[in-house]
């Protein structure tokens, strides 16, 4: 969701248990583009403080996606 537009939606499987890898999976392969289709390059990409968000791993990939310091 931006200011002016909305993303398309991603919808997960109600029996699919969304754990780090799960999420790391579908971030640079649907998110992402999603997310980029719609800001560009300019954007700020805004998570709550769930495990799968906060794992090593996801932020690792945050920081190579998305070049975060």
């Amino acid at each position: 969701m931006s200011m002016t537009e909305l993303t398309e939606l991603i919808f997960v499987d109600p029996k699919m248990k969304v754990n780090g890898r799960y999420y790391r999976d579908a971030m640079p392969q649907q998110m992402l583009p999603a997310i980029k289709l719609v800001a560009g390059d300019t954007f700020v990409f805004q998570q709550d403080n769930v495990p799968s968000h906060r794992a090593k791993d996801t932020i690792k990939l945050l920081q190579q996606e998305m070049y975060l310091q």
